[in-house]
């Protein structure tokens, strides 16, 4: 345990302190800052200042205030002495727009196109007020014709078939397994590529003095995967802090959810792919040859991200279910499954129990292949080759 504690420290702050690290983690992080500081920078929170004369844009302003919230607007009245004066509060910017009567509204240039909505609708109410009461109806015949009820809105597929993909839940976790894919790609390829540049520089003969190959493996894979678990927990932080100080997008609990789901599903989507990218290292000798090596494991990542947006798609087809247990696209398609609220408990348990399972063979297949490439420090191998030069001593 020692020597593997060794490794990973090694590990942990050689990249640490690497610049491209600082500086991808740099950007990351102010992009994101930026995007939860959005609505305090742009957001206008103050209501629309309406002003008024007379008896009829008094009655239009007043209706206006009761019905404002139906149009998604936010309104203060204020009363002004005649047209003069409303000409020079609308100059002036005290005031966006002034009823002039119940069929004028006096603005600067253009209205809001959901203020319009509203005072046409007020004016509109009144006029046919009006009409009533000359029909006779009375005050109470009338406000009960105007009584707004609610909408029932009854939807022929209510099963949970589709998924708006601009619901804040999905949103947030398709970004989430956006991020992790990114980590999954990133992480994964400095674990070949650290495996490849000691190989080339021959630092691995010297390592392997010291250090048994599997030692070295393991320490190398929990010391760039407990960096990622760091990086991804700060991201997280950082995300569900702004969200809950911008106010901005009511968030339900599946979304918080599947954000932490994300989170969860990084271990074993790391130590899944760390060791298919190990095994990819282990037969290159040089930097130049990695990335034709670790291609077809990018490929099922991309694969895996065409996963979740099947499930966002479809979340109750059988491609996104198979998809979200196989586990090398679960990590990627369980939470936005989640998200979705169509997956019960015990599938997501079945799919931890399979990604745990898929280790267990995997571990020691890499374990085998990297112990046999690790020395063709001259040229390429095949894992064929690897895997019997990797035969574990008796």
């Amino acid at each position: 345990m020692g020597a593997i504690r060794l490794v990973a420290t090694r590990e942990f702050s050689e990249r640490l302190r690497s610049k491209t690290f600082l500086i991808s983690n740099g950007v990351v992080m102010l992009l994101l800052l930026i995007s939860v500081s959005i609505p305090f920078l742009t957001g206008d929170s103050d209501p629309t200042q309406v002003g008024y004369f007379g008896d009829g844009g008094a009655r239009v302003a007043s209706v206006a205030m009761t019905q404002q919230t139906n149009f998604s607007v936010e309104i203060e009245i204020t009363e002004v002495a005649d047209e003069t004066a409303a000409t020079a509060a609308i100059d002036a910017g005290d005031l966006d727009a002034v009823v002039l009567d119940a069929r004028t509204v006096l603005v600067e240039r253009t209205i809001d196109t959901r203020l319009e909505a509203l005072l046409a609708n007020a004016s509109n109410s009144l006029r046919l007020d009006d009409r009533l009461s000359d029909a006779g109806l009375s005050e109470q015949e009338r406000q009960g014709l105007f009584a707004i009820g609610p909408l029932e809105v009854r939807s022929r597929e209510d099963d949970g078939s589709t998924v708006d993909p601009f619901s804040p839940a999905v949103m947030v976790a398709f970004f989430g397994v956006f991020l992790l894919y990114g980590l999954l790609v990133i992480y994964g390829q400095w674990v070949a590529q650290g495996i490849v540049e000691e190989k080339q520089s021959r630092v691995i003969e010297v390592l392997l003095s010291t250090v048994r190959p599997v030692e070295l493996l393991i320490g190398k894979i929990l010391g760039l995967g407990v960096l990622g678990l760091a990086q991804i927990l700060l991201i997280a932080t950082i995300a569900v802090g702004g969200l809950a100080m911008a106010d901005t997008l009511e968030l339900p609990g599946s979304g918080y959810g599947a954000l932490a789901l994300v989170v969860a599903w990084y271990l074993p989507g790391y130590l899944l792919y760390a060791t298919l990218f190990a095994m990819a290292g282990a037969v290159v000798s040089r930097v130049e040859d990695l990335q034709s090596a670790v291609m077809p494991v990018i490929i099922v990542l991309v694969l895996a991200l065409v996963g979740a947006q099947i499930a966002i798609a479809d979340p109750t087809s059988t491609m996104a279910a198979a998809a979200g247990m196989f586990p090398f696209t679960a990590p990627i398609v369980q939470p936005v499954l989640v998200a979705s609220g169509v997956v019960p408990a015990w599938q997501m348990v079945l799919a931890a129990v399979f990604a745990v399972l898929a280790l267990a063979i995997l571990l020691p297949i890499c374990a085998r292949i990297y112990r046999g490439g690790i020395l063709a420090t001259r040229t390429r191998t095949s894992f064929r080759a690897a895997w019997g030069a990797g035969t574990p001593p008796s």
